[in-house]
């Protein structure tokens, strides 16, 4: 765990019965509020489910709202299916999580809309999200806001090197505004990480894998932004508009096919 993810889960022990927890990518607001619902049903249930996945909290006083498997947004079903927990008279608290808010359509916030206005007054109704933009104004006036703070460039700077990573000075730039390539799982795309630079240089892609490649952009994005004041700012400015282009359809659920992606990456090196 991160020294600033452990400090504000560590530090946050008042929840309100309806939470909508924001932040940036770089907040990785999702793991910290996972953290955070873990603390909660934990001391609701008198029990520790710290070590447990969240789909592997077996409680009848938590209820996790994600989207399926291999979809991108949470169905009208699944919103409308916890109207039940929500309105059933118990002694307890009991917890709702929607894990993130950008799953959910804009006609689904509806659904919420009247699933939360349904809800016994010991309900917590948890929301994340990495863009509160798009979290409809009816919601935003009915939910208590608590931000996430990203974590400053060189507190990110002072973990990694005492993690013992290092590399040129761009590559350690852009891991100190994006956070989350330091998580254990991500080893992978640290490891590629350091062959960006020579990516570039070739004007050839290596990379055959999604994340990889999301990274990638993301990476060839912050190197252009810093050059939008400079003598090329007319052409930084328009390959940025087109790599923002790529990473949308990157995610977006008729994504591209990783050759066709390689290729208009490549127009933009």
């Amino acid at each position: 765990m991160f020294p600033w993810t452990k400090s504000f889960v560590e530090n946050h022990n008042k929840f309100e019965p309806k939470t909508i927890f924001f932040g940036s990518e770089g907040a990785n607001v999702v793991a910290v509020v996972d953290l955070l619902i873990k603390k909660l049903i934990s001391q609701i249930d008198e029990k520790d489910y710290h070590n447990l996945a969240l789909d592997q909290i077996a409680s009848p006083n938590f209820y996790l709202l994600k989207a399926d498997e291999g979809k991108s947004f949470i169905t009208m079903d699944q919103l409308r299916a916890p109207k039940d927990f929500l309105t059933l008279n118990t002694s307890k608290n009991r917890v709702l999580y929607i894990q993130s808010a950008e799953q959910i359509r804009i006609d689904g916030y509806n659904a919420l809309l009247k699933v939360s206005e349904e809800a016994n007054e010991n309900i917590y109704i948890i929301i994340a999200t990495s863009n509160l933009n798009a979290v409809p104004a009816t919601i935003l006036s009915r939910f208590h806001k608590v931000k996430i703070a990203k974590p400053s460039p060189e507190e990110v700077m002072t973990y990694a090197k005492d993690k013992g990573i290092d590399s040129e000075q761009g590559v350690m730039e852009f891991i100190s505004y994006n956070p989350w390539i330091l998580e254990d799982h991500n080893e992978k795309i640290l490891d590629a990480l350091h062959g960006f630079g020579k990516q570039i240089s070739d004007k050839k892609i290596s990379s055959k894998d999604r994340l990889e490649l999301d990274t990638f952009v993301d990476y060839l994005i912050f190197n252009r932004k810093k050059k939008v004041n400079g003598t090329e700012a007319r052409d930084n400015l328009q390959k940025i508009l087109e790599l923002n282009d790529i990473k949308k359809s990157l995610n977006s659920p008729n994504n591209l096919s990783i050759d066709i992606a390689k290729l208009r990456i490549t127009s933009c090196l």
